[in-house]
C-alpha cells in the first residue's frame, strides 16, 4: 500500500454543507472534487488516482480519514473522475461508490477500458495525419504517456487499484436521494461522456456539472464516449433547470463557479455554431483533413500544445455531426487517413 504523502488539496467553502477541493494533476486544469459534509459524507468525484494523497490530506484537514466518507458519486468515468475511487477500496472499503446506471457494465475493465482510449488516440491521429513518419512519431509518443498511466492498475504483487468499475447505487435521470439536510435529484447528461450525470441539490441549490460545463467546450469523443448532439441537448437541459430554479449554483469539476451560467452556456452553444460554420467555409477551398481544419480553427501554435489531441478530437466530433446532417463527405484511404469535403 502506498503511504500517502504529499500536499492536501486546496480547500474553499461554497456553503455551509458543501466544499470544494481543488486536486493538481499533471494533464489538463485541476480537478474538483465537492465536499458534502452533512448527515452522511459524500464526495462527488474522486479525482486522478495520483491526487489521493491530496485528496485524503485535505479530508484531514476536516477531522475525516478516508474511510470516513460514506459514498463517492461519480459524475461519469474518465480518468481524472474516477481513478482516485479505484484506489479508494485500498483504504477505505466501506466507502459506497455511486454512478450511472450502465457504467459499471459498459466498463468491467478499466485498464482495458483505457486501452481503448490509447487505440482511439492512434486512430485519430491516423485519420488526421497524411504524411506516416509524422503521424508515427505522434502515436508512439502518445502511447509512451497512455503506458506511464496503465502501469498503475496492471494486476501484480503491488496491485493499488481495482480492474473493476463497482457500483452499490445505479443511478438513473429523475432519481432522488438525501445527505440529511441536502436533498438530490439526478439528471443524464450525455454529450461529453455517454455516461454523465449532473447531481443537482434541490434545498439550497446545486449543479455539480462535472465536465458537462467548465466555462469553455470540453473534449468530445465521437467515436468513443461523446456525442454532439447530445451535448447541445444536455445544455439546453441546464438552460431549463435554471430558468426553473434561477438561484441554482453551477459547480464544475475543473475552473472556477460558473458565475452566470445561463451566459456560459450560451456562449458554448454560439462557439459550436461558429465553429461549424468555419469548417463548413474552410471546406468551400476544397478538401481537407484534420490537421488543415485544425490550423485553420485554432491556429498553428497547437500543434506543440498539449490540447493538441482534445482539438484533433473536437472538430472530429463537428465533422461527424456534419456528416450525420448530410453536409460533409470525407474519403477514407487504405492507410486509415481521412480527408473530408463540402457535399452540394
Amino acid at each position: 500500500m502506498r503511504k500517502l504523502t504529499s500536499k492536501p488539496g486546496e480547500i474553499h467553502q461554497v456553503s455551509d454543507l458543501v466544499y470544494r477541493i481543488t486536486l493538481s494533476q499533471p494533464f489538463y486544469a485541476p480537478n474538483q472534487v465537492y465536499l458534502i459534509r452533512d448527515e452522511q459524507t459524500m464526495l462527488i468525484d474522486s479525482g486522478y488516482v495520483e491526487s489521493i494523497a491530496s485528496l485524503a490530506l485535505a479530508l484531514k484537514s476536516f477531522g475525516l480519514r478516508m474511510n470516513n466518507v460514506d459514498t463517492i458519486l461519480y459524475t461519469h468515468p474518465h480518468i481524472d473522475h474516477i481513478t482516485g475511487g479505484l484506489l479508494w477500496s485500498q483504504y477505505a472499503r466501506r466507502t459506497e461508490r455511486w454512478g450511472h446506471y450502465r457504467m459499471a457494465a459498459d466498463i468491467p475493465d478499466y485498464p482495458d477500458f483505457i486501452d481503448v482510449w490509447q487505440a482511439d488516440t492512434a486512430r485519430v491521429l491516423t485519420v488526421a495525419f497524411k504524411d506516416k513518419q509524422a503521424r508515427n512519431a505522434r502515436i508512439r509518443r502518445a502511447n509512451e504517456r497512455w503506458a506511464r498511466f496503465v502501469h498503475r492498475f496492471v494486476e501484480t504483487d503491488n496491485k493499488i487499484g481495482d480492474r473493476a468499475v463497482h457500483l452499490d447505487r445505479l443511478l438513473k435521470d429523475g432519481d432522488e436521494f438525501s445527505t440529511g439536510k441536502l436533498n438530490f435529484r439526478i439528471m443524464e447528461t450525455p454529450g461529453h461522456n455517454t455516461w454523465h450525470i449532473t447531481p443537482v441539490e434541490t434545498t439550497q441549490g446545486f449543479a455539480f456539472t462535472g465536465d458537462l460545463l467548465i466555462g469553455n467546450i470540453p473534449a468530445i469523443y465521437d467515436k468513443l464516449d461523446g456525442n454532439l448532439e447530445q451535448f447541445q441537448e444536455s445544455l439546453t437541459r441546464l438552460l431549463e433547470l435554471r430558468k426553473n430554479a434561477p438561484q441554482t449554483r453551477f459547480l464544475p469539476a475543473h475552473g472556477e463557479e460558473i458565475e452566470n451560467p445561463e451566459r456560459a452556456i450560451k456562449i458554448v452553444l454560439k462557439t459550436i455554431g461558429i465553429l461549424e460554420n468555419g469548417l463548413l467555409k474552410k471546406l468551400v477551398e476544397g478538401r481537407k483533413d484534420l490537421v488543415d481544419l485544425m490550423e485553420s480553427a485554432f491556429g498553428t501554435k497547437i500543434e506543440g500544445g498539449s490540447h493538441f489531441i482534445t482539438a484533433l478530437e473536437l472538430l472530429e466530433a463537428l465533422l461527424r455531426k456534419l456528416m450525420r446532417e448530410g453536409r460533409v463527405g470525407s474519403q477514407v484511404y487504405a492507410d486509415g487517413y481521412e480527408e473530408f469535403y463540402l457535399k452540394h
